[in-house]
C-alpha cells in the first residue's frame, strides 16, 4: 500500500520526499494550470531530478497519434519510473494496450466503476486511478467502489494496483486504508493534517514539561 503526493510545486515534492513516507509524484493538467506548456517538460524534469520513486505524467492530446507520441516523450523524462496516465476512454484503452510493446507502463485516470477498472486491467494497466472523491460526491460510494474494484481484479488474478485519488480530507484517507493493497495519492494540502492531531501536540507538550522539571 503505497503512498503518492498528487503536486507540481517543487517546494512541496522536496518537502515531502525528505519525510520518506511517499513512494512518489503524481500529477495531473489541473495542476499544471499555472506553468506555460513550453515549461512543463522542463518542470517535469525537475520533478524527477527530486523524487526518486515513480513519476505519474499524464497525456493531454487528444488524436490517438499524437497521444501516443506524447506518451513515449513522457515516458523519457524518468525512464524505468515514468507511468503515463491515460484518461478512460476507448481510445486510452487502445493505446495503453499498444504501449505494452514499449514497456511503458500505464495508469487509466477518471475510473469511476469498478467495471471500468476492469476493462483497464485487461487492456494492461499497471494502475487504475479511481476517483474516490468525485464519485461519493456524485452520490455514490467511493470506497465502497474501491473496495469492490480491488475484490474483481484479485478475483480475476489481474495485478493491476488501483490508487485511490481525489480524496478530499483525512477521514476518506483513513477510509482508503482499509481497503487491503490499495494505494493512495493525496494533495499537499493533506500532509500536514495526516501528520498532526490535538492529542499528538498534548502528548508532546506533556514530554517537553516533563522534561523541564528534571
Amino acid at each position: 500500500m503505497a503512498l503518492f503526493l498528487d503536486s507540481v510545486d517543487l517546494d512541496a515534492i522536496r518537502d515531502g520526499m525528505e519525510l520518506g513516507i511517499y513512494s512518489g509524484v503524481t500529477t495531473n493538467p489541473g495542476l499544471l494550470e499555472g506553468i506555460p506548456p513550453a515549461d512543463r517538460l522542463e518542470r517535469y524534469g525537475e520533478i524527477a531530478r527530486i523524487c526518486p520513486g515513480s513519476i505519474y505524467l499524464q497525456v493531454t492530446r487528444q488524436v490517438p497519434r499524437e497521444m501516443e507520441h506524447q506518451a513515449l516523450v513522457l515516458a523519457e523524462v524518468a525512464s524505468g519510473r515514468t507511468v503515463i496516465k491515460l484518461p478512460m476512454s476507448p481510445d486510452a484503452l487502445r493505446l495503453c494496450h499498444s504501449l505494452q510493446n514499449h514497456r511503458v507502463p500505464v495508469c487509466i485516470t477518471a475510473v469511476f466503476t469498478p467495471a471500468q477498472a476492469y476493462a483497464a486491467a485487461l487492456a494492461g494497466a499497471h494502475t487504475v486511478a479511481m476517483f474516490v472523491g468525485r464519485i461519493t460526491r456524485a452520490g455514490g460510494d467511493g470506497i465502497e467502489s474501491l473496495r469492490q474494484a480491488m475484490q474483481i481484479l484479485r478475483a480475476a488474478s489481474l495485478d493491476t494496483r488501483i490508487v485511490a485519488a481525489s480524496i478530499p480530507d483525512v477521514d476518506t484517507l483513513s477510509r482508503v486504508l482499509t481497503v487491503p493493497g490499495v494505494d493512495a495519492t493525496i494533495p499537499a494540502r493533506l500532509q500536514e493534517p495526516m501528520l498532526s492531531h490535538p492529542g499528538t501536540e498534548e502528548a508532546i507538550a506533556g514530554f517537553a514539561k516533563a522534561s523541564a522539571g528534571r
